[in-house]
């Protein structure tokens, strides 16, 4: 499987000046991840502790699932796509269960 990290990483470069927008609420992602609004922005731009990112091509757009793994037992995987803006379509955490049974499909380097 391709990994689409210095992809993001150079998108993420371009679009950053544009700002973001998110595709649900920020307070129920900021609850779900426990994570402020600051924190998910400077974790995108940094791209510090991004594991795999996967391309994913949907009715005429291009969306990126971005995996940071932090961890063995924590992580939390982002699914972005870039318009004017970067667009934050979700957030969810990753477990320890789900870092275990994808390890060897998507975080293989």
């Amino acid at each position: 499987m391709e990994d689409f990290s210095e992809e993001v990483k150079r998108l993420i470069k371009e679009h950053k000046q544009n700002g973001f927008e998110y595709g649900k609420p920020i307070d129920f992602l900021m609850a779900r991840n426990k994570i402020t609004k600051e924190e998910i922005e400077n974790e995108l731009i940094n791209c510090d502790e991004i594991a795999f990112a996967k391309k994913q091509e949907r009715d005429d757009e291009t969306r990126y699932l971005l995996y940071f793994v932090y961890s063995k037992r924590k992580g939390r995987a982002y699914v972005i796509k870039f318009k004017d803006k970067i667009r934050i379509i979700t957030i969810y955490p990753l477990g320890r269960k789900t870092l275990k049974r994808y390890k060897l499909v998507r975080f293989k380097r």
